[in-house]
């Protein structure tokens, strides 16, 4: 049924009068931007009272989104204020999120601004970059050639040896720093020339050519971008997905464009990839087609990689008639199936401390116990000595990505951009105090100055007309995010152009809008679920927060001198106050988490140290004084411990400060950070400040040596000059390692192991702190052209604890040739009622690139939902399951993971492997003897003993398919023990195939087979629960075994029936001497 074409345009310009008439219901531009967000289709089921929940502008805002909201959609006027209304914003928004970092892998979601100019003058310093822009498609693509062709003559095309391959296909490049040359004298027009030569890289677009100059006399100046277009006539392209799992089936694609008028005759060739399943399997592939003058034509390859690493991909097309030629060689990234798993271990190497009589110290390191494997992966084991204790931390600090090198997480937000500042902050602080960059690299300083430059200027971004700061753009101030500000700031202005209104401003406005007359501090906006910042309710909230202010307030007015106008008695008064009542509270305090923070504050205002603070102190610590444990939260943990060695060294209490220095060394993650932003600062720079204080013997010298069974020892020496000289080697997986340490020096020994791990898609683990869902469907709206399919993702979580979660990241991998809608990304985050805070695609904290969602809270009381689309823009069979993660930001180990995997399209893997391209995949493959398979005599006999094989009669008790197929088997005959001992009938065994292979192993549920395969079958062994996981590959004799009715019933089956139960009875009595 549909209404008539009239009545539809009817009722839509009634529509568009009815959000007409609302929008003029408000003049002034907040309201007016709230109302019309109001009238918005978002792809949740929210009502309009749901909806406003989101939205911070304050309350009339949210008025005037109800009321349109309501009056359009027919729902009631909700007039009733919600639980807590969010303070409005007092700043205009700074610019909104997209997806630029994405960067390589999803280029056709870009827009780049372009800045306009402001001339030039000559004597300036030009710094020039290139940047390119996607050229948009001129031509329409024609319907896809599958037919072949036979070549039948080739001397009318180029030699493919004469064709030239473009490979060098970069983002931006011709980074230059120049220097104009003085304006020459007499000159007209008062400029100076400098020419620059440079070649274009092989892309195929429109380059825009940006200068930037800067003077001490003019300032900055931007020129108008210089467009040039690097072009062909007659080129072909080659689209390649961002990464590819191994064994997954993708079909490329190969673009051919012709630019001219004339028809032409195209010969196509794949050249051959090893270890990659194609048409090009044996030798390269040749095709003929037509491509019309003025179009584009696109020639479709399914490609199988088979193995994991980088992959090079060439395509040639040449013209017939020498009109026109190119070639194409682009890397594919393939990446092993299953889900990236990390494990470290640290150790202090300390022998003048730690060794025995001799001066010796011994680590024995344990060979690493890992759980489901993906099967035919390699897990790798790396050992990392160095002859600093902080060598590693300090060198991922002063790096391009320090968040992502030493904590492995992602950035987004306001704390986050401080914590990229931070962190090489300490480090330049450390290095310069203990006058040790020679050993790190002098050149390194200027690094990390710029670093700390571009944090700084990207952090007034966020600056508000009060001076406060917010946890997101656009939302409401954070006490606790405006005193981190106050802290770095202040710390950065010894080092970089860091101006006393932007320290002083937020330290005034804490003063003036947040301590109240007690002497605390007030949170309107937490970035913190309530436990971080000290607890439960109450006094321990307010002591850490205004602890936390106080040590911001503290560690900027001491060191530096600030006037901030006149105003140094409030200050002074300010933090006069505080710490009175931190004094008054301290000793009510029940949490080591408050009572560190707590004591550290003290400790920077107190002359001489209080000894009653000390012993409180100490009694909140472990029984062996070296952490501060928290019950709640590992990292507050650290971060608790890395406040009290603070306070302890501040103090010097240097006797008590040396086991929290030596303990959080040791727990120590991969590359040095401690898992999150706050624990890993606080902890690195209470042991920059130990060391300061406490600085290493300067003859240390630090001899390790390294045995490995099977290998020749290994021995480093480590002196000032080495120290900071990471000296690695690999361990085998399967056996431990000595490590000997002696000499007067200290360093970490480190101990990295990488491998993938099978997903548990089919077992639903429960999650203690969110309820995680996720679903995706095919959408019936119409792909757009550079897409084969439209899919509608679905997220639904809540908070399973006593209160809302602040600061949650969604972690979307996101499955081969997929991308997402942008729009609607955006669409979720540019408005008054943002659902999501921020949103980015890094490449960094996975190997096969993730969506970040940004969550600011999520309810424990109603499910949060997020809908928005992902584009299938190359073809996929056995695709590879994708997970969402959703994890606290500050608290890591509170999260939830879910699997989610488009529905397979059986018609579509046909039709990718046709013309048998997916049949050179079966080669690692079991497959299945079926009751009518003929089996010569003798050969089960022969295959048995080949070696130390197992030889099984077993039950399929259930099949649960995914990238690698499970199949639950019940052993009823042990007719061959294998290299598993103490197998018995009744015990289960899982057997894994990969689903390439499900169509020629076809087992079935309730059906017996004899299972004979060699020792490295055995994938997976756990004795403690007598459970152990087989793999049925390419070695493994997989073979129907018929029931006793289905003997009885048909005499050839009988004759089978006696062979399988002779064989068994003469291996299990005889061995393989029966042979």
């Amino acid at each position: 049924m549909q209404c008539p074409g009239r009545s539809r345009r009817r009722r839509s310009a009634e529509m568009l009068q009815r959000r007409t008439q609302l929008e003029n219901h408000y003049r002034e531009k907040l309201l007016r931007q709230c109302c019309k967000d109001g009238l918005r289709e978002i792809p949740m089921p929210y009502s309009c009272t749901r909806r406003s929940l989101y939205i911070t502008e304050g309350w009339e805002c949210i008025k005037a989104f109800r009321y349109c909201c309501s009056k359009y959609r027919g729902e009631e006027f909700d007039t009733r204020l919600p639980p807590t209304t969010p303070l409005p914003p007092t700043t205009t928004a700074p610019p909104r999120p997209t997806l630029d970092s994405c960067g390589h892998i999803f280029s056709r979601i870009l827009s780049r601004p372009i800045v306009g100019c402001y001339g030039f003058s000559g004597g300036e310093e030009v710094l020039m970059q290139s940047i390119p822009r996607v050229a948009s498609t001129l031509f329409k693509e024609d319907q896809r050639v599958y037919s072949e062709k036979e070549e039948e003559e080739e001397d009318d095309f180029m030699e493919e040896s004469e064709v030239t391959v473009r490979s060098k296909f970069y983002e931006s490049w011709l980074w230059s720093d120049l220097t104009l040359p003085s304006v020459p004298e007499g000159s007209r027009d008062g400029l100076a020339t400098l020419h620059v030569e440079s070649i274009f890289p092989d892309t195929i677009t429109q380059w825009g050519v940006l200068a930037i100059s800067s003077s001490p006399v003019t300032g900055f100046c931007v020129a108008e971008p210089w467009n040039v277009r690097a072009w062909k006539r007659f080129f072909v392209d080659l689209k390649l997905p961002y990464s590819v799992a191994r064994n997954e089936h993708v079909e490329i694609k190969a673009v051919l464009h012709n630019y001219g008028d004339e028809d032409m005759e195209v010969k196509v060739v794949l050249l051959k990839t090893e270890d990659m399943c194609s048409v090009a399997f044996n030798e390269k592939h040749t095709q003929e087609v037509t491509l019309k003058g003025s179009s584009s034509l696109v020639v479709p390859y399914t490609i199988i990689p088979l193995k994991a690493g980088e992959m090079l991909l060439e395509v040639l097309a040449m013209a017939k008639g020498f009109m026109g030629s190119d070639g194409v060689k682009k890397k594919l990234r393939v990446v092993v199936e299953g889900v990236q798993k990390t494990k470290v271990q640290s150790f202090v190497l300390n022998p003048s401390a730690k060794g025995g009589n001799d001066g010796r110290q011994v680590v024995e390191v344990d060979k690493v116990e890992l759980g489901s494997l993906v099967p035919n992966s390699q897990p790798e084991t790396f050992i990392n000595i160095r002859g600093n204790l902080l060598a590693d931390t300090i060198d991922n600090s002063i790096s391009g990505d320090s968040l992502a090198s030493l904590i492995r997480m992602p950035g987004g937000c306001v704390e986050q951009n401080l914590a990229s500042i931070t962190l090489p902050l300490i480090a330049t602080v450390y290095l310069d105090r203990s006058n040790d960059w020679e050993t790190v690299g002098v050149q390194r300083r200027v690094e990390a100055i710029n670093y700390i430059q571009k944090g700084y200027q990207k952090q007034l971004v966020y600056k508000k007309k009060d001076d406060s700061y917010p946890p997101y753009r656009n939302e409401g101030t954070s006490t606790w995010i405006t005193a981190y500000v106050v802290k770095v700031f202040s710390m950065a202005r010894k080092l970089v152009g860091v101006s006393e209104q932007d320290v002083c401003g937020p330290l005034l406005y804490l003063l003036n809008n947040k301590q109240q007359f007690t002497g605390y501090f007030r949170e309107d906006n937490p970035v913190y679920t309530t436990t971080m910042t000290g607890g439960v309710q109450g006094a321990e909230s307010q002591s850490t927060l205004t602890a936390f202010v106080l040590i911001a307030m503290t560690e900027a007015t001491k060191d530096t001198e600030l006037n901030c106008n006149g105003a140094g008695h409030t200050i002074k008064n300010g933090i006069q106050n505080a710490a009175n009542y931190l004094r008054s509270t301290y000793g009510s305090l029940k949490r080591p988490y408050s009572l560190a923070i707590s004591a550290y504050a003290l400790s920077l205002v107190d002359e001489p140290p209080s000894l009653f603070l000390k012993t409180l102190l100490l009694k909140a610590a472990s029984p062996d004084g070296t952490h501060w444990p928290d019950s709640e939260n590992h990292l507050f943990t650290l971060e608790a411990t890395g406040y009290a060695l603070l306070a302890l060294v501040k103090s010097s209490h240097m006797t008590e400060a040396a086991a929290p220095f030596e303990w959080l060394n040791e727990q120590r993650r991969r590359g040095g950070g401690y898992g999150s932003t706050q624990p890993t600062m606080v902890v690195l720079q209470g042991l920059a400040e130990y060391l300061i204080k406490k600085p290493p013997p300067n003859d240390l010298s630090l001899q390790v040596d390294l045995s490995i069974r099977g290998r020749s020892d290994q021995r480093f020496h480590f002196d000032p000059r080495t120290s900071y000289v990471a000296r690695s080697s690999r361990a085998p997986l399967d056996q431990g390692f000595r490590v000997e340490a002696k000499g007067k020096g200290q360093g970490i020994l480190e101990v990295v192991t990488y491998y993938n791990e099978l997903p548990e898609v089919h077992e639903k683990s429960s999650c203690k702190n969110f309820d995680l869902d996720v679903t995706i469907a095919e959408s019936s709206e119409k792909p757009p052209p550079d897409a084969e399919k439209s899919y509608r993702i679905t997220i639904n979580v809540r908070a399973l604890g006593p209160r809302e979660v602040r600061m949650v990241v969604l972690d979307i991998s996101l499955p081969t040739g997929f991308v997402p809608k942008n729009e609607d990304l955006e669409m979720l985050t540019n408005s008054v009622d943002r659902y999501i805070n921020n949103f980015q695609i890094v490449d960094n904290l996975s190997d096969r690139g993730s969506l970040i969602i940004h969550l600011f809270k999520v309810s424990n009381k109603e499910t949060d939902t997020i809908i928005f689309r992902l584009q299938q823009t190359f073809k996929v069979g056995l695709l590879q399951p994708s997970s969402v993660t959703v994890y606290e930001y500050y608290n890591p180990d509170h999260r939830c993971s879910r699997f989610y995997s488009p529905k397979e399209d059986k018609d579509e893997l046909t039709q990718i492997c046709r013309n048998n391209i997916c049949r050179c995949t079966q080669g690692d493959c079991s497959v299945s003897k079926s009751l009518t398979d003929p089996v010569p005599y003798g050969a089960r006999e022969d295959h048995a003993c080949k070696g130390l094989y197992h030889v099984y009669k077993a039950k399929v008790l259930s099949v649960s398919q995914s990238q690698y197929d499970r199949y639950e088997m019940k052993i009823t005959q042990v007719i061959n023990i294998g290299v598993e001992e103490g197998v018995s009938v009744g015990d289960t065994r899982v057997f894994l195939s990969h689903a390439g292979c499900r169509g020629g192993l076809d087992l079935k549920e309730g059906t017996d087979y004899l299972i004979m395969g060699p020792k490295t079958d055995l994938w997976y062994k756990d004795s403690s629960t007598n459970s152990a996981t087989y793999m049925l590959g390419k070695d493994t004799w997989v073979e129907h075994w018929p029931t006793s009715t289905e003997c009885a019933s048909d005499a050839k089956l009988k004759a089978r029936c006696t062979e399988l139960d002779n064989f068994s009875k003469d291996l299990s009595e005889k061995g393989c001497r029966f042979k």
